[in-house]
């Protein structure tokens, strides 16, 4: 075979283009300067003032050549040229660009198909992606909510958004779905990106709380999740069997290994809209690393995101120019001394001053963004702005606890927290809509309220009452951490599973006590205020208001954790006489009558049986307590000691468990320990014991004053309180009284004295 004599084509190297790079000498005012914007900095006085202006310099080497009068200093400037820069192909009549443009970058991602029109005819007007159709048809969300079906069409058409909306009426998705509708548009119309470039954070959502975040940033990703959904052409493909029974055409066993065989190698790719989390009580190391990779939607708590972004310049830079911006929750965040970090973020947000903004030089298209600028309204690639909340109103905020001096007119309108967020945000839309749908009164429709009037050292009881009479899911709110802890071992001794929630505990600790309580069936979670807002717990049952919350906005939100997505939900505020001013001062502010609220009945038989059990409850938690506080003294005495190196004395090591032990305080552990035992061996025996109502006969259930039998016959027999039937907790109320209104005394009238016929003639 003849060889060839022509010589072959080769690609050159990137390290041989390298070489062919030309460099030349220049002075300081022949370089290329930049001019560039002030850093960020520079906004939070910190020693940029005397700047006027600053430039740059990009690809410059500073060289020292030694010459008879010293040393010289020159600036080495690289030139490339263009024409060995130029990378040739083998294949004639295909570009060398082309080759250069898919060096780094895959094949476009496969298309989604979803039949919006056939599946889910009410969302099809949105004209949502397909990713997101097929998720909200897996996810059973047939109809969109109200505030969904207003919002939607103002956010995918660009609008700066503020939303009020009831508590469980689906604001998360009614800003989520148009920020995963533009991302998840853009990244199906552009080759999928190499995995090792850092993508810019292109949303950021800030939540109050971390459950809240860490929800949020789980239900979006459920939109992203691949879901297997059956299209209508499927159900067409069916074909009756011999039987007449429609059968579908399966895949041959060959065929579905060759698809599965297929799936596997194919590359996988970095998930094409990635959200991420970032807030308190991780490990911030782990969150950076996750920055590192890139986030495109990014939900996080303004402290841990302060914290990073001082470390983090880029992020920083990615947050000044972002397209979407989110504020869940927004009263609770902007409150007067809530979250000073807040303010550090939304400054970077800000739209830069003309005196800030440093002009480039003259170049092409120049009078063409001059046009651009001059559109009213939003442009396109702009920030966009969604408040979203429960309650927007400054009177629901005021603390109820403290007197206030003046009193708002009758005519004059509640004082709005839209005013501050005008001035906080800036809104690229010169009028932002308001979409408020928010109930008269802040109560759900599928609500039902009640409370109960007892003493403050009563309501351990009243409240063991309601659990056994009404069992369920109950949300337990108290004001104070050391209410949880005084009252969690009293339930855990009285065999009510509950796990507590407030700020105190790490982290991991409360994701897992939010865990057992969603897979606990009839638990009790007690939380602070912490847990009012946004957590979509799902079937919490009851609301019970152990203290009276110090706001009206509170009190909404923590109402808002059950009756949510129209289902049924029952709230008992437990009302103490000390209280009293309180409630009417909420019921006040959120424009109702305290009459309006039933009260709930109390068998007072029960409850006088219940209190015999929270008093042995009571003192067995007292005994422990005092022994595990001893113990702790003992051992802090002994580290510290260990820790000085230094020996304690026989009277201080006495109570040490040590062979040194004296007789006396051994024994004396030993009979407390036996005591504890007799008290928890008696509270066992009492709780075996049931609760049998008056007037029903132990012996004989057709018997006694009240027949049980008819109630089991008709399956409303309640286990736990025999004698009593079994209702929902809002089925038995009684109309609270009516107190007459104070007024004028109605004048008696007068009647003149008939004097007979003849006086009338």
């Amino acid at each position: 075979m003849p060889s060839s004599s022509g010589k072959r084509k080769t690609t050159p190297s990137s390290a041989s283009i390298a070489k062919r790079v030309k460099t030349k000498h220049v002075s300081t005012d022949d370089l290329p300067w930049k001019k560039v914007t002030k850093p960020r900095e520079a906004d939070l006085g910190t020693g940029f003032d005397g700047f006027l202006e600053l430039e740059e310099i990009e690809d410059v080497d500073v060289v020292y050549e030694e010459t008879d009068a010293g040393r010289v200093v020159h600036f080495q400037t690289k030139d490339n040229d263009d024409r060995h820069a130029q990378v040739k192909t083998d294949k004639p009549g295909q570009s060398s660009e082309a080759v250069m443009d898919r060096l780094d970058v895959d094949a476009l991602p496969d298309p989604v198909i979803f039949d919006d029109a056939a599946l889910l005819p009410a969302w099809s007007t949105f004209h949502l992606h397909p990713q997101l159709g097929r998720a909200l048809y897996s996810k059973k969300y047939t109809t969109p909510t109200p505030i969904q079906a207003q919002a939607l069409p103002l956010a995918l058409k660009g609008k700066d958004i503020v939303g009020v909306a009831e508590t469980g009426s689906g604001k998360t998705l009614a800003y989520g779905l148009p920020i995963l509708h533009h991302l998840l548009t853009e990244a199906y119309s552009h080759p999928i990106p190499n995995s090792k470039t850092r993508r810019p954070v292109r949303a950021l959502i800030l939540a109050p709380t971390r459950e809240l975040a860490l929800q949020v940033s789980f239900h979006l990703n459920d939109c992203l999740n691949a879901v297997d959904v059956a299209q209508p052409e499927d159900d067409a493909a069916a074909e009756p069997s011999k039987e007449g029974k429609t059968r579908k055409k399966g895949k041959g066993k060959a065929k579905a290994a060759a698809e599965g065989a297929d799936t596997e190698n194919k590359p996988k790719h970095p998930p094409l809209v990635s959200v991420a989390a970032i807030v308190g009580g991780m490990s911030a190391q782990k969150q950076k690393r996750i920055l590192s990779r890139g986030v495109d939607v990014l939900v996080a708590t303004p402290g841990r995101l302060w914290d990073i972004i001082q470390e983090d310049d880029e992020l920083a830079m990615q947050i000044e120019s972002l397209r979407f911006l989110v504020l869940d929750e927004a009263d609770r965040m902007i409150e007067t001394g809530h979250f000073a970090e807040l303010d550090n973020i939304l400054r970077l947000t800000l739209r830069k001053s003309d005196d800030e903004v440093i002009e480039p030089e003259n170049t092409l298209g120049a009078d063409e963004a001059e046009a651009e600028d001059s559109k009213e309204g939003v442009k396109a690639g702009e920030l966009q702005t969604l408040v979203f909340s429960a309650t927007l109103s400054k009177d629901l905020q005021k603390n109820l606890k403290r007197r206030s001096r003046g009193r708002r007119r009758k005519n004059e309108k509640p004082a709005s927290t839209l005013d501050d967020l005008l001035l906080r945000l800036d809104f690229r839309d010169p009028a932002p809509a308001v979409v408020d749908i928010s109930p008269a009164g802040g109560v759900v429709a599928s609500l039902k309220e009640s409370k109960i009037e007892c003493l403050a050292n009563s309501k351990d009881a009243y409240l063991y009452y309601f659990l056994l009479r009404y069992p369920g899911r109950t949300l337990v709110f108290l004001s104070a951490i050391d209410g949880i802890r005084r009252l969690l071992p009293l339930l855990e001794l009285l065999g009510i599973p509950a796990f507590p929630l407030h700020s105190q505990l790490e982290q991991r600790q409360r994701l897992k006590n939010l865990d057992r309580f969603k897979s606990t069936p009839n638990a009790v979670l007690l939380a602070t205020d912490i847990a009012a807002r946004g957590l979509d717990i799902p079937a919490v049952d009851h609301v019970v208001h152990y203290q009276v919350p110090r706001t009206a906005d509170t009190y909404v939100h923590r109402n808002g954790r059950t009756a949510r997505a129209m289902r049924r939900g029952f709230s008992l505020l437990m009302c103490a006489p000390d209280e009293r001013r309180v409630v009417r001062a909420l019921m006040h502010s959120l424009g109702r009558e305290e009459e309006e609220v039933a009260e709930m009945p109390v068998e007072l038989y029960m409850l006088d049986k219940l209190k015999a059990r929270i008093q042995l409850a009571r003192e067995i938690d007292s005994v422990q307590h005092k022994a595990k506080k001893e113990k702790h003294e003992r051992n802090w005495l002994r580290e510290a000691a260990d820790a000085m190196e230094i020996e304690l004395d026989s009277d201080l090591a006495s109570d040490d468990d040590d062979e040194g032990t004296t007789g006396p305080s051994k024994q004396k552990r030993k009979a407390a320990a036996a005591k504890t035992a007799a008290l928890k061996a008696e509270l066992k025996a009492m709780l075996a014991q049931p609760l049998v109502a008056r007037g029903v006969s132990t012996r004989y259930i057709t018997s006694g004053v009240h027949s049980i039998a008819d109630d089991m016959v008709a399956g409303e027999y309640h286990e736990t309180m025999v004698g009593l039937r079994k209702v929902e907790a809002g089925e038995d109320l009684v109309p609270a009284k009516v107190r007459k209104p104070k007024g004028k005394p109605k004048v008696k009238e007068e009647y003149e004295e008939w004097g007979g016929i003849e006086a009338e003639d």
